[in-house]
């Protein structure tokens, strides 16, 4: 099957099986056309050309129902699940074989397949409750309330601690012996190492390798990837030069400054951050952000990092304790109890920079093109215009420059960033708000879900912004990038705030046991 948008061939003509009880990996960089992939095996695509078969049955789907009807479960990146239902009303929202709330059936069944699988869920949790990896538990659920045949995992592990990461392969496990067969969708070589058969690998819309995993090699794999070939040097380099490993393995930290009195930006005392349904995220939070370091916040999602970084960007307040932020040159702070000053705009003029987690929701305009997105946020700068009049020549230079500068793939400075790949999304908005010189960078995530190129890159971009003497708050739910990264971590979980500690006195076993909310 192949895939068409007009003149542009987002996937070219390709076969591909998967077998009863396999894992197969799809990897490939972002935009290589994995996700068109996905979202025609599941429905949400209409292929060009071509023909899908399952079971031997020919099959022709006009929707993610009727591709979870035929025997297709896809478990998305990011989960469709309505906070205030309980699990099985979400059970019963996704299979039509038990409508009419039934509910002691619903919870039957939910209890049926927890234990099939090994991943209790409680029935009656409400979806809000949930951390992420129970979450992720739901959605699986979801897509085995039926007979299903394959099941399309998207990046399944980009969000989980290792302990829930274990528990996930557990449960792939028991999938394969029950006969499923497992498209896995991942960035991390970990993954396919750790839980598949065949890789099969996309560049540039092609598929350029359909191997047994065990005739592969990490750099290989990563070589395949990056240049769609085994004996490219540059690719070979790129992956040297990230631990060929996506970031699973500690690797050797950043140089990190030896300075010890480098001057505090951000002061934190005692704060206290509610989730929007009233509940506490976490309290207890004291900690500096100094000049020219990368403070990393370590946590499974939904530990209160979110909030926290909406706090600093001036989206949201405390619920108690304070914040303050250094103005700059008038040797002046803002401060989070003068609510009246605390706003977005204020502190952009304080050098605070936003990288957001949502970068569809909270980084870009799709429907906008590259060089809007470029000035949505600007502070008011005379070299783009005066008032409400944009300088369109010299915006769209300097956006021909980020494109440059940030090997941004895009057919020019007018395309609309929606049709760009998350990767090419993610180094715009890095483009715009890491261009002149920030004092103080919120990076939320920013290399989630991409490919290691990009991952290169961006952790790269970090790295500069630190040695420009930049104060960086680096949110992470991978181990290995903050131990790689971070001058000093503090993990969030259970509720508290454990740290700060040096990084150099760091590892995973001590941070894993803070994540899991044990002592370590």
């Amino acid at each position: 099957m192949f895939k068409r948008y007009g003149d542009v061939t987002a996937v070219a003509p390709l076969s591909l099986a998967v077998r009863a009880g396999e894992v197969l990996a799809l990897v490939g960089e972002n935009g290589a056309g994995k996700s068109t992939v996905v979202n025609m095996v599941g429905g949400m695509t209409q292929p060009t050309g071509g023909s899908m078969r399952l079971d031997g049955r020919p099959l022709e789907l006009g929707s993610p129902r009727e591709a979870h009807a035929e025997g297709i479960g896809v478990v998305q990146q990011h989960y469709a699940l309505v906070p205030s239902f309980t699990v099985a009303e979400m059970l019963a929202l996704g299979d039509s074989g038990l409508t009419g709330l039934d509910r002691r059936a619903i919870r039957a069944r939910v209890e049926e397949l927890s234990s099939e699988l090994g991943m209790m869920v409680d029935p009656d949790a409400q979806i809000g409750s949930l951390d992420v990896a129970g979450q992720q538990r739901v959605e699986i659920l979801r897509a085995l309330s039926r007979d299903i045949r394959l099941l399309v995992l998207d990046e399944p592990s980009a969000v989980l601690n290792p302990e829930d990461t274990d528990r996930l392969f557990q449960t792939i496990a028991r999938l394969r012996e029950r006969g499923i067969g497992i498209i896995l969708v991942t960035h991390k070589l970990g993954d396919v190492f750790r839980a598949c058969d065949r890789a099969a690998v996309l560049h540039s819309g092609n598929l350029v390798a359909d191997r047994p995993v065990a005739e592969l090699d990490e750099e290989r794999l990563v070589s395949l990837i990056i240049a769609g070939q085994d004996d490219a040097e540059d690719a070979t380099k790129v992956a040297r030069a990230v631990s060929a490993d996506f970031g699973d393995r500690r690797v050797e930290p950043a140089p990190r400054s030896s300075d010890t009195n480098r001057e505090p930006l951000v002061s934190v005392r005692d704060l206290a951050l509610n989730r929007p349904n009233g509940s506490t995220a976490v309290e207890g939070v004291s900690f500096n952000l100094n000049a020219g370091e990368i403070f990393a916040i370590a946590g499974v999602d939904g530990n209160g990092q979110s909030e926290l970084v909406a706090c600093l960007a001036g989206l949201a307040l405390p619920a108690s304790g304070h914040i303050t932020v250094s103005a700059g040159d008038a040797r002046s702070t803002l401060d989070s109890r003068n609510h009246a000053h605390w706003t977005p705009g204020a502190l952009r003029m304080a050098g605070v920079v936003h990288i957001p987690d949502d970068r569809g929701r909270q980084g870009i305009a799709a429907a906008l093109s590259l060089v809007q997105n470029l000035m949505i946020s600007r502070r008011p700068d005379e070299r783009f215009g005066r008032g409400p009049i944009l300088n369109r020549a010299r915006a769209r230079a300097q956006t021909q420059t980020a494109i440059v500068d940030y090997a941004i793939r895009t057919e020019g400075p007018d395309q609309p960033i929606g049709r760009l790949s998350g990767g090419n999304q993610q180094k715009l908005v890095l483009a715009r708000e890491l261009s002149g010189a920030p004092r103080i960078v919120l990076a939320a995530h920013p290399s989630r879900g991409l490919d290691v190129r990009t991952i290169a890159a961006v952790q790269g971009h970090l790295l500069a912004a630190r040695d420009r003497g930049a104060a960086v708050l680096l949110v992470s739910a991978d181990l290995g990038e903050t131990l790689r990264l971070a001058d000093r971590i503090m993990v969030f979980a259970a509720g508290t705030a454990r740290g700060p500690i040096a990084a150099a006195e760091a590892d995973e076993a001590r941070l894993g046991g803070w994540l899991t909310g044990r002592a370590a």
